[in-house]
């Protein structure tokens, strides 16, 4: 059991280390081991189960074996899991292409599963080493992004150069990982006995973090650090000392906008100039456009899963003439696939939990700080795609976990 549980901890970590090391784990050449892995690991798990199912059954009758208290908790996105993994399927079988849409169901079958097997095989310790291992992995990230950004080193896949991306090819969803990495170290100060190395952290990954420069993730991320102060503050998580280390965070953020401040202001004020009638959304407006008219020709079933690029050109908007692989909106884009309920179902599934991660208040300062991080790239999916990046998805399947295990 022992080296079952090892084997299962070192193939979660090794694809949550990799797949950000490697661009974000879009390209074919880096997805495809850590789907490798992934399914490896889910075919372990369930050959366990299999297997186990006959002594499990023994135990119950015996009266050696009783259900856990928190075994409803766990399953509490069961149903909208279902839901939407049986729309995918549908999708699938509807689709125009269905090359892209078998690759996009495989992929969402890997996060069902890696959810499933963390939720029900890591325990406390091993969820709480995957988020210390994040912490680390994202710290390390952060300070080669600021070492990039500051010449010391290249960066020639960068898009584009003027923001910071670290190992990613594009700002935004570094921004986007870092969405959720910096929540749940903050979450862990609240009880951590020695806070040096997390306070640290925090520094270098909120720098990097400013330096990225995406709108988006910076609103999406003080909305949801504004609700966690509120909660910590409601429900007393922590005290004084919460309240301390708060605002030293926030202080260390203000100096770090300050020094900072005229490349912030410039991307702040880009959004001004929508008021006169610029598009200063990267053609966002004009793709959420085409989104809305794919929608409005397959309402129920979509184009089918993977299949945004292959349906998009027919609904071009005038006077557009980009390639458009995805929405930069992953509530259209999921509605434009798999049909209008997609994006219910999705909000369902963040909701409940969302709701399980704040808790009572005597809850898991992980969950929390997982739960912070779940709703701000749940806000920021209103305005990018990071659910469609591979390494930004797989951590966001594993803070679900830890929330639901917590």
């Amino acid at each position: 059991m022992k080296l079952y549980k090892s084997l299962l901890f070192l193939g979660v970590a090794a694809i949550l280390a990799f797949s950000p090391i490697a661009r974000g784990a879009v390209r074919l050449w880096s997805v495809t081991p850590v789907l490798l892995v992934a399914y490896a690991m889910i075919f372990l798990w369930l050959f366990k189960m299999v297997n186990s199912q006959g002594t499990k059954k023994n135990e119950i009758a015996s009266g050696a074996s009783r259900p856990r208290n928190d075994d409803a908790s766990k399953t509490a996105p069961f149903l909208p899991i279902l839901l939407f993994a049986i729309l995918a399927v549908i999708s699938f079988a509807l689709s125009i292409y269905k090359h892209d849409s078998f690759y996009a169901l495989l992929r969402l079958f890997a996060y069902i599963g890696l959810y499933c097997l963390v939720v029900n095989e890591f325990d406390h310790m091993m969820r709480k080493r995957l988020i210390q291992l994040v912490i680390w992995i994202g710290t390390g990230l952060s300070a080669y992004g600021l070492l990039q950004y500051f010449g010391i080193f290249g960066h020639s896949w960068w898009v584009p150069q003027r923001f910071l991306a670290a190992t990613y090819v594009n700002h935004n969803h570094f921004a986007g990982y870092l969405e959720l990495v910096i929540p749940a170290a903050l979450a862990i100060t609240l009880r951590r006995k020695n806070k040096l190395f997390v306070m640290t952290a925090l520094v270098i990954m909120s720098a990097a973090f400013i330096l990225t420069q995406s709108r988006g993730a910076w609103i999406s991320l003080a909305v949801s650090l504004a609700i966690m102060a509120i909660m910590i503050v409601r429900k007393g998580r922590g005290g004084v000392k919460a309240a301390l280390i708060l605002t030293l965070v926030i202080l260390a953020a203000a100096s770090l906008l300050y020094f900072t401040k005229d490349t912030v202001s410039s991307r702040i004020s880009t959004v001004t100039d929508i008021k006169a009638g610029e598009d200063v959304s990267g053609g966002r407006f004009k793709i959420w456009q085409g989104a809305i008219g794919m929608i409005k020709e397959r309402p129920l079933t979509g184009f089918g899963i993977g299949d945004f690029d292959a349906g998009f050109y027919r609904y071009r908007p005038e006077g557009f003439n980009m390639r458009a692989v995805y929405a930069h909106n992953d509530y259209l884009h999921m509605a434009s696939e798999m049909g209008i309920f997609a994006p219910f179902i999705m909000l369902w599934i963040f909701i409940a939990v969302i709701q399980k991660g704040f808790g009572k208040k005597d809850a898991s300062p992980y969950a929390f700080g997982c739960a912070i991080g779940v709703l701000s790239l749940a806000l920021h999916g209103m305005v990018d795609f990071n659910f469609h990046i591979p390494a930004n998805m797989l951590l966001f399947t594993v803070w679900i976990a830890v929330i639901m295990g917590e």
